[in-house]
């Protein structure tokens, strides 16, 4: 049995984290992204490291477009992402790594006149550091988290589905939509 405090930590994490994944989405509250220049959904795209990165998300339900910059030329990458003309979400992992990635793609982007949005990765940060490193690790984490909140055991079902058709299968149904991301 888990105390108090810890499932009002797991409340106020998880109500943060969804809270992002909402903003991500396009939700209707105010989002630091429409305070950027009133931008619609669908006007931004979202930056992760890795496959595994486009995955988490897309299985958290974000129909956004995913980029993950892996094994490229920070700079052509960026030129690339330019030319969209839309606001980059930038969501790296925050380990160092992630975290010198995060810098680099942000001041590359913004010489480039490309309004970056970093407030999401600060948010999911600072909520989930002390448990996963990565955004990768972030829908498992949510799916931990709304069974200690909400004491749901059918979500470690889901996840194992998720999970099996993510890993096992070389991510052919997750990446279809995202064929065309590849840069």
């Amino acid at each position: 049995m888990q105390s108090q405090t810890t499932k009002n930590r797991d409340i106020i994490a998880l109500e943060a984290i969804e809270t992002v994944l909402e903003e991500l989405k396009g939700g209707d509250g105010s989002t630091e992204i429409e305070k950027i220049d009133e931008i619609s959904a669908g006007s931004f795209i979202i930056i992760v490291e890795g496959r595994r990165d486009v995955a988490s998300l897309r299985n958290l339900g974000i129909t956004a477009e995913i980029f993950p910059c892996a094994n490229q030329p920070v700079a052509e990458f960026c030129e690339k992402i330019a030319e969209m003309k839309k606001t980059a979400i930038i969501l790296t992992d925050w380990d160092r790594k992630g975290a010198i990635l995060a810098s680099r793609l942000e001041i590359q982007l913004k010489n480039l006149d490309v309004a970056v949005d970093t407030s999401q990765r600060e948010k999911l940060l600072f909520y989930s550091k002390r448990e996963i490193k990565d955004i990768e690790s972030l829908y498992n984490h949510v799916l931990k988290l709304r069974k200690n909140v909400n004491g749901e055991e059918d979500l470690k079902e889901d996840f194992e589905e998720n999970l099996g058709r993510n890993f096992e299968e070389g991510f052919e149904d997750i990446f279809e939509k995202d064929s065309e991301n590849e840069i």
